[in-house]
């Protein structure tokens, strides 16, 4: 009897043991969000002197307004983030969804270094989930007494990441997804690029299209409470207090090897190439001028990640949405993912219904760096296009096909872009994309800017450009999907997704069939 009493006892012992075990690894999954840490604010306005960087001087003139210069080539805007951070003499806040350890990350960071070495002060907020960047990596910059690394609500040290998201996911599948950097108080870029050599055309098989704005006047000093109210938040975590999770200090584990090859391979052409490139030459000289006109900034709140999904502050979201709902002739939408969802689908076909032209530019299936994210989308297209939307995929092959690059060379290109443009005068530039996480799980920024001359401008841009990298989708006369593509004499048509591998197309079925449309 002893003995039975004892076996039919020991699935408890087990389960008890089970528990136990989950319990223990639940624990593991704790942050210090009380970590102790200093609220600081940024910097004022501070006029650029003599040593400062000229471009800063000549948007900084026009104090009643803001000013504004588009940063279409990644080069160029490469240069631009380095130009600011060499010639920057009180601050530099840099907040950002990723950095990576290659040649545009160890750029960033040698020139922060620099800075910081003059006594500028840096605080770098970095969302912590797709951040490639060890901490040790990270911790190079950290060491320095004048710089600060904070991470966005970041995943617990003591366990391995999908750990994290296993035990916690309903926290760490919230993420700030804002992307801007100011100097001094007097000039801020923001919109679409990480910090990543894809994004500035160094040595990558993908190219990023993306699109930033390069500011300043009264929307910078926007821009940096933006980025008080997010560093100063509880969620924002020393990296320090993090990697004492692990028994180790930023002194101990900072790694100088990988920054320092990387850094020394990025300055044979790739620094130079950035910051002496033409348009900014011609910026500096006066000879390409920024855009003089009231620019708004719109942000979500941090207190958007402590909440349920469904209660969150959605304003940037919101404020798009009411801009392009107010168009009377049309709307021209650029964004990478497109997951409209049963109500934005009808968004957009109500307004093509009632008379707006609506062109929606999108990633490609072959084009798309995240192809299940298109199993959000393709079901969509049928209706959207029967209701009088305009439909357009970036080709994965543009470079080859605009005779940016020889045939043949395999470069890809991936539209990373967030950017609108209403009735030809509204303009919308930013990190938001037409997704459910974008709109309803991460944080987001952007600034809107009305203005005829600039939004003709940009449109005529696009409407330039758009028959040169996308296929037109259209209907055929038994209703099924075609993409057509027809520019500077070659003319093609395909029947079903262009160029896109089997293992996209797998990708994109397998999110079509799972309940995850909510979470893309």
């Amino acid at each position: 009897m002893a003995g039975s009493k004892q076996q039919c006892s020991s699935p408890g012992k087990v389960a008890a043991a089970l528990v136990a075990s989950l319990l223990a690894l639940a624990g593991c999954t704790q942050v210090p969000f009380d970590a102790p840490r200093a609220d600081s604010r940024a910097t004022d306005f501070q006029p650029p002197d003599r040593r400062g960087y000229p471009l800063a001087a000549t948007l900084a003139r026009n104090l009643g307004k803001s000013a504004i210069l588009p940063l279409v080539d990644g080069n160029d805007a490469l240069g631009a983030r380095l130009a600011m951070i060499e010639t920057a003499e009180h601050s530099v806040d840099l907040q950002y969804f990723l950095i990576k350890p290659d040649h545009a990350g160890a750029l960033v960071a040698a020139t922060l270094l620099d800075a910081a070495d003059r006594g500028v002060r840096v605080r770098f907020l970095l969302d912590d989930a797709l951040t490639t960047a060890d901490d040790s990596q990270i911790a190079r910059l950290d060491v320095h007494p004048n710089i600060e690394i904070r991470l966005l609500n970041p995943l617990s040290r003591k366990s391995p990441t999908f750990w994290n998201y296993l035990v916690d996911f309903d926290r760490v599948n919230r993420r700030m997804h804002n992307k801007s950097m100011s100097a001094d108080g007097t000039i801020s870029i923001l919109g679409g690029r990480n910090i990543a050599d894809e994004y500035y055309r160094i040595g990558s098989a993908s190219e990023f299209a993306d699109f930033d704005v390069l500011l300043a006047g009264p929307v910078v000093a926007d821009i940096g409470r933006q980025f008080d109210l997010y560093w100063n938040d509880p969620l924002a975590v020393p990296l320090r207090a993090l990697m004492a999770q692990r028994g180790r200090t930023p002194e101990q584990s900072a790694s100088k090897s990988d920054l320092e090859a990387r850094y020394a391979e990025a300055l044979n052409g790739y620094y130079r190439r950035a910051v002496d490139s033409v348009y900014l030459n011609d910026v500096r000289q006066g000879r390409i001028r920024p855009h003089i006109a009231r620019i708004g900034l719109t942000t979500d709140d941090p207190e958007k990640l402590k909440v349920p999904v469904s209660q969150g502050d959605r304003r940037v979201a919101m404020e798009l949405l009411d801009c392009m709902n107010r168009a009377t002739s049309e709307v021209i939408l650029l964004t990478p993912y497109f997951v409209p969802q049963d109500w934005g689908e009808k968004f957009f076909s109500d307004l093509a219904r009632r008379g707006v032209r609506v062109r929606i530019l999108t990633n490609s299936l072959a084009s798309n760096n995240h192809p299940y994210v298109h199993g959000g989308y393709m079901h969509r297209r049928r209706d959207l296009l029967q209701a009088g939307v305009e439909l357009y995929e970036i080709r994965a092959d543009a470079p080859e096909v605009t005779g940016q690059i020889p045939e043949g060379s395999g470069l890809t290109m991936t539209m990373h872009t967030k950017l609108a443009v209403i009735d030809g005068r509204d303009i919308f530039v930013g990190s938001l994309n037409f997704d459910p996480r974008s709109i309803k799980i991460n944080t987001e920024l952007g600034v809107f800017l009305s203005d005829p001359a600039a939004g003709g401008n940009l449109k005529e841009a696009l409407e330039g450009i758009l028959p040169e990298i996308a296929w037109k989708l259209g209907l055929d006369g038994k209703g099924d999907i075609t993409w057509t593509y027809s520019h500077g004499g070659r003319s093609e048509q395909r029947i079903a997704d262009p160029d896109a591998s089997g293992w996209a197309k797998i990708q994109a079925a397998i999110a079509r069939m799972l309940p995850v449309e909510g979470l893309l």
